[in-house]
């Protein structure tokens, strides 16, 4: 299965912006908060399908609640305690427009408080990291939250690794950069330029035994650190 195969899918939710008059120089600061939910969403419910297989479907049935949650904050890998007492996801929260609402932000509530700042789910004031409380706010205002939501919650990345989401995410990038000039500096840095930086650094360690240091203020993913 390729994983790119859900870049289209993810251009249809900047669609659905485009129709709301949403302009195309704000589309990254609406995607990136849910694709970042879909690929948390798709590593919680791995890593409880792991424990699933690991405990045995008969074990699992009969464990104590709070011996769940232990296993759970153990893996160290955040938690939701929505989907893991619920036992429901986006696409299930999407089917039923009457409590959508509600199931939708409880499912935010759900999350440990570290990926709830890393979303920006709580944050009032201050930095908001994605903010993907006010882009909530503003696809409600515009009624249109449950239609983005449900583009989002259809695309499935729990098949893919880390470095297979990364190759989507900056397919995406790539195309962010191409239809706004404002954004592409700050988004994205093509490969023909990593690759070009990568060489300087080479070449300045073939020439010196000194240490070298590598330090980007704005490392972004860290496909330049990654590169050198």
């Amino acid at each position: 299965m390729n994983i790119l195969q859900y870049e289209s899918k993810i251009w249809a939710t900047a669609d659905l912006l485009r129709g709301s008059g949403i302009k195309e120089s704000e589309w990254p600061s609406y995607m990136m908060p849910f694709f970042a939910l879909a690929m948390i969403e798709s590593r919680l419910v791995r890593m409880f399908d792991g424990l699933k297989t690991e405990i045995g479907d008969e074990a699992f049935a009969n464990i104590d609640k709070h011996d769940l949650y232990d296993m759970i904050k153990d893996q160290g890998q955040g938690y939701n305690l929505y989907i893991f007492e619920q036992d429901k996801i986006l696409t299930d929260i999407c089917k039923n427009d009457k409590s959508f609402d509600i199931d939708f932000d409880a499912y935010l509530s759900g999350f440990d408080g570290e990926t709830k700042d890393l979303l920006g789910i709580d944050v009032t004031e201050g930095e908001k990291f994605l903010d993907i409380k006010g882009v909530i706010n503003k696809l409600r205002a515009k009624k249109v939250l449950m239609g983005y939501t449900k583009l989002w919650a259809e695309i499935d990345l729990k098949p893919f690794n880390n470095s297979e989401i990364t190759t989507l995410e900056e397919h995406i990038k790539r195309k962010w950069a191409d239809i706004s000039a404002e954004t592409a500096g700050e988004q994205y840095t093509p490969d023909d330029v990593i690759a070009l930086i990568a060489e300087i650094i080479a070449s300045k360690i073939e020439e010196s035994d000194k240490l070298l240091k590598i330090y980007d203020c704005t490392c972004g993913d860290g496909n330049i650190l990654f590169g050198g």
